[in-house]
């Protein structure tokens, strides 16, 4: 008796804890759907979102569908951050968020007209949203909850040299470059900037992990 009953409240606990991850990772399934909803709809979908309510409705649903996404692949990455430790797990939330904005900003230059400065103004946004916008949300709430905040300047100063020189190099930078017409890069220049962005960020993930990792 004890060993048909031990396995019954086992397979009992597996169904619950399979459950459990199902619920968790719901919104997994509501993405595969709908990607696989858009693949087989194909051009019908496309009249479909001819009427302004019907487009209305697929873009608070995608909408929806995308921030909850995101949400899930953030909770994931900060698991795993919080379960490695710094500074791997600042690495990883990093990552993850590189990792989101590079997917939308490359299906936004795959779909459409071509727009060869599509990427560098959505990457100028990004940088203005996140120094601005977000440092300074985060200053405001933090000094009306803490009134005085200490940081770490060392590791604020890593940060802010790589993305100042990335962010000159890759969107001032080719405002006043001849040798093509617009603000754009040659293929050579385009070569010196993968390496030179690769360079720089090589160099601060060993100044991140190995060398200064206290500052982070």
């Amino acid at each position: 008796m004890l060993a048909p009953m031990s396995e019954r409240a086992g397979s009992t606990r597996d169904a619950r804890d399979w459950r459990r991850m199902m619920r968790a990772e719901f919104a997994l399934l509501i993405g595969l759907g709908t990607a696989a909803i858009f693949f087989a709809a194909g051009s019908r979908l496309v009249e479909i979102v001819a009427h302004p309510v019907a487009m209305i409705v697929v873009f608070l649903w995608l909408f929806a569908v995308i921030f909850w996404s995101v949400i899930c692949v953030v909770r994931h990455a900060d698991c795993l951050a919080i379960r490695l430790g710094e500074p791997y797990g600042t690495l990883i939330l990093t990552l993850s968020a590189i990792s989101i904005e590079v997917a939308m900003i490359s299906t936004a230059m795959l779909h459409g007209a071509n727009n060869p400065t599509l990427g560098r103004d959505a990457v100028f946004a990004v940088i203005m949203i996140a120094l601005n916008g977000l440092v300074g949300l985060c200053l405001l709430l933090g000094g009306l909850r803490y009134r005085e905040q200490h940081y770490n300047l060392q590791g604020l100063n890593s940060y802010l040299n790589v993305i100042m020189a990335l962010a000159v190099l890759g969107l001032v930078l080719p405002i006043f470059t001849t040798s093509t017409s617009g603000p754009t890069f040659s293929t050579e220049q385009e070569i010196f900037l993968v390496v030179v962005s690769l360079l720089l960020y090589a160099i601060f993930l060993l100044i991140q992990t190995v060398r200064h990792r206290p500052y982070f």
